[in-house]
């Protein structure tokens, strides 16, 4: 699930249905449990991404993201 134009989308760009609302629900409240009501469209972004991530990805993100400056590295900062 992602956004755009303005929009909640699958992964496929189809507009949300009531077989994937539930999707988009669990989303939402992740953000709302991590950021409160300071949602941004680069905090959907990232839960949404990151609700995609294998087992595997999650621990290569979370060794990218434990290392000082590894994000800066990786973005050529």
């Amino acid at each position: 699930m992602k956004i755009e134009n303005g929009k909640w989308v699958d992964q496929y760009g189809d507009p949300v249905t009531v077989f994937s609302y539930d999707k988009m629900r669990e989303i939402g409240d992740n953000l709302v449990n991590l950021y409160g009501e300071d949602i941004t469209y680069s905090r959907i972004n990232l839960i949404s991404t990151i609700k995609q991530l294998t087992p595997k990805q999650e621990d290569d993100l979370t060794y990218v993201l434990s290392h000082k400056d590894g994000i800066s590295k990786l973005a050529g900062f």
